[in-house]
């Protein structure tokens, strides 16, 4: 698995995470640095001493997704939006049966 961090297009100090994996399992330390990076960048580009929530609002957004709260609803509270030829996950579940989600 390999992890770039590369300039984002939000503002100097924003940070995206590209991730290329050969069928390899994410472990949660990969995970907890993605987070790192993700906080890090939130609160650059939208710092509380502006107004803004900065980390507070991605904090509230996984606590949210791990309530059991559907994605589609937390997308919209927070103004997201999934773009049409963005990442996608294919899950294989129990049984062999394929479901895109996400």
């Amino acid at each position: 698995m390999k992890f770039e961090v590369v300039q984002g297009k939000k503002g100097p100090h924003d940070k995206v995470v590209l991730l290329t994996a050969n069928r390899e399992a994410l472990k949660v330390e990969d995970l907890l640095y993605i987070l790192k990076i993700w906080f890090e960048s939130e609160e650059a580009d939208y710092p509380p001493s502006l107004g803004y929530e900065g980390k507070a609002m991605l904090l509230k957004a996984i606590i949210d997704v791990y309530s059991g709260h559907p994605i589609e609803a937390i997308l919209k509270r927070y103004n997201l939006k999934r773009k049409q030829n963005g990442f996608s996950f294919n899950f294989k579940v129990e049984g062999g049966e394929n479901v895109n989600g996400i």
